[in-house]
């Protein structure tokens, strides 16, 4: 340990995680004594009662153990979990209040009260006292109403420490950063700390866990007591919105975790990708509660309505159409007008409606097929339903049920994620709204910028918000981003040509690499991938191409290089992969090769220019292009 006066700080700060720790343990130990001496107890009670001959006897030990279990210490005895890293804020005030005057609040990821009564740690969702370490900077005055009282007084200090494995590691104190570098600590200035380096030194890059570098304005949204209706996240690439949304169900379920049990809430995400990138995180966030895309959930829905287990088939000429807005509208006219029993033979019956084929035949070419493969699906009582047509089949049953047993049969969600909105289609929005209870909670992240699939169409976020008026929405924008560098932020406002993008809080690496034919390209690719790998073995490089072509091209081109992940598997491990475009929304790597994003791939329609914006805001730290063609709109 540095001795120098400077260092000071740091010293008090291992004391008192020494304390906390050693707290924690000797409070676990008089729990454990708590709860032995209570089975002990209650098996003496249980031998005394199977020994008695005298019935009156029997019954006064059956009482005695009946008022035993009422005590049981076990079932108020929280254990503390988070021993390795209790706390990562430290928030100090000096109250006008002389009964409490100056003193310093603990910020952790779980609650400690200590066994002689000390509230040791304060969990960050208690948000009356963690509002003083998300809101306040020190120097500011604060006027708060915390448990019915009112409270004034100025903050004193504001620090982000991090332990790890019980031992501190870093310390953010104002201006000034300490840190544990070759066994000793170091005081520089302080630099701009990303969730990335975090990743690159544990060797791990999931989503982490973020809540000690929540902003102000992602706090408010967090911690919003408006907990019915919709709250519309919007907002760009990089700026929040999963993290938030996240974080604002584990604040629901920690503040009301009757309502909000994990067993009533359900995270909906984009891809399976990002469903495995957010499982891998959520397990401290959120419990057990369901993380899925919305095809694997509607399936599951389907099964408890209907009792039948369906396995869709892969392949719709009819994609687009069956995503149409306009179904949702004919749907419900059908319901009224045609009673069937069965749900699939309802589903072919629907199809059949000739105001159902002119919506799915507008050009009339193909509908006399259809009909007729209609007829032999419903004559032969056919299961083969495809993707597209699960939110169909799901709308269909919901408004046969209306509000009576879809609701209970779907569990009564008490809050619902809906993560990248604008790309699922109306009735996909719909038959996530009619599974929320009465209360219609839900929280719904959506960037118009970031729209990339081609079956739906635009307009249908936009007629659901609309329709949202009536269950109730709050709009919550976030404008900042958090992972990509300045530079990268500056190309991807060229190509969505956003007048307001957000502006990265660091600098980074933004480079060219033009090859002169295809094969001078991919040794460039090669040469600059083991130049990555060699300088930094444990980020993550990922390799983003628009073709599934190409993506099998590049992965043999790299064979050999250390650290390459297997052709189509996406993990979260340091090395490198190779992916496709379409494949990388939601997830952050710490450097993207974008291999050839030509003009003739990446077209000039809005769908190509927004998943070009997706694949630049992927990088963390530096962003290569490498190219022999000419560059789409944007890049250049």
């Amino acid at each position: 340990m540095n001795e120098q006066p400077e260092f000071d700080i740091v010293q008090k700060e291992q004391l008192r995680l020494a304390d906390v720790l050693a707290s924690v343990e000797e409070t676990a130990r008089q729990n454990r004594a708590k709860i032995a001496r209570h089975n002990a107890y209650t098996t003496e009670l249980e031998k005394d009662r199977l020994e008695s001959v005298n019935w009156h006897e029997k019954n006064s030990l059956t009482e005695k153990l009946i008022e035993n279990d009422k005590f049981d210490p076990a079932r108020y005895l929280t254990s503390f979990q988070m021993i390795d890293s209790p706390y990562f804020g430290i928030v100090g005030i000096n109250d006008s209040d002389k009964k409490i005057g100056a003193r310093e609040y603990l910020i952790g990821k779980q609650g400690f009260v200590s066994h002689d009564n000390r509230a040791l740690v304060v969990d960050w969702r208690k948000a009356p006292i963690s509002r003083f370490f998300y809101d306040f900077d020190p120097g500011d005055e604060y006027f708060e109403t915390i448990q019915g009282r009112e409270r004034e007084g100025v903050i004193t200090r504001r620090d982000t420490v991090e332990i790890a494995k019980r031992s501190l590691r870093r310390m953010e104190c104002g201006e000034d950063l300490y840190e544990l570098a070759a066994g000793g600590w170091v005081k520089n200035a302080k630099e701009f700390h990303t969730t990335t380096d975090t990743k690159v030194a544990n060797q791990d890059h999931r989503m982490v866990d973020i809540v000690s570098l929540i902003s102000p304005d992602q706090f408010h949204m967090i911690t919003s007591e408006a907990t019915d209706g919709c709250t519309l996240i919007t907002g760009g690439a990089v700026s929040g919105k999963t993290v938030v949304s996240l974080h604002r169900l584990s604040c629901l379920q920690f503040n009301d975790p009757d309502r909000f049990a994990p067993e009533r809430c359900l995270v909906l995400m984009f891809n399976k990708v990002l469903r495995n990138y957010v499982r891998q995180t959520s397990a401290d966030l959120l419990g057990s509660t369901r993380v899925d895309t919305f095809s694997a959930w509607a399936l599951s829905a389907i099964t408890a309505l209907t009792g039948k287990v369906i396995k869709p088939v892969v392949g719709d000429t009819l994609t687009a159409q069956k995503k149409s807005s306009q179904l949702s509208g004919l749907l419900v006219r059908y319901v009224a007008e045609v009673q069937e029993g069965e749900p699939l033979q309802d589903l072919w019956r629907f199809y059949g409606q000739p105001y159902v084929l002119d919506a799915l035949f507008a050009a009339g070419k193909g509908r006399e097929e259809f009909l007729a493969d209609l007829r032999r699906r419903y004559a032969t009582r056919s299961q083969a339903v495809s993707f597209a047509d699960l939110s169909v089949l799901l709308r269909l049953c919901q408004l046969r049920e209306k509000d009576g047993p879809i609701r209970e049969a779907l569990g009564w969600y008490a809050h619902i994620i809906v993560d990248e909105g604008q790309d699922l289609s109306l009735l996909e929005l719909e038959a996530i709204l009619a599974a929320t209870d009465k209360r219609n909670s839900i929280t719904l992240s959506a960037d118009s910028k970031q729209k990339i699939l081609s079956w739906v169409d635009a307009a249908d976020f936009d007629i659901f918000h609309k329709n949202l008026k009536e269950v109730g929405v709050s709009n919550e924008t976030l404008s900042v981003s958090y992972r990509c560098p300045k530079e990268i932020m500056a190309l991807a406002s060229r190509i969505s040509s956003r007048e307001s993008e957000q502006v990265g809080r660091h600098s980074g690496v933004l480079e060219y690499h033009r090859g002169a034919d295809e094969d001078n390209a991919l040794v460039l690719l090669r040469r600059l991938v083991e130049k990555l790998v060699g300088e930094d073995p444990h980020s993550l490089t990922a390799v983003i191409c628009k073709k599934k072509t190409d993506e099998r091209m590049l992965h043999k081109a790299l064979t050999g290089i250390q650290g390459l992940h297997q052709q189509g598997e996406l993990t979260f491990e340091p090395g490198v992969l190779v992916t496709i475009a379409h494949q990388v929304k939601g997830v952050e790597f710490a450097n993207v090769i974008l291999y050839d994003p030509n003009a003739k791939d990446f077209r000039k329609s809005a769908l190509d220019r927004n998943l070009l914006y997706v694949c630049v805001t992927r990088a963390c730290r530096r962003l290569d292009i490498v190219y022999w063609r000419e560059l789409a709109e944007g890049l250049a």
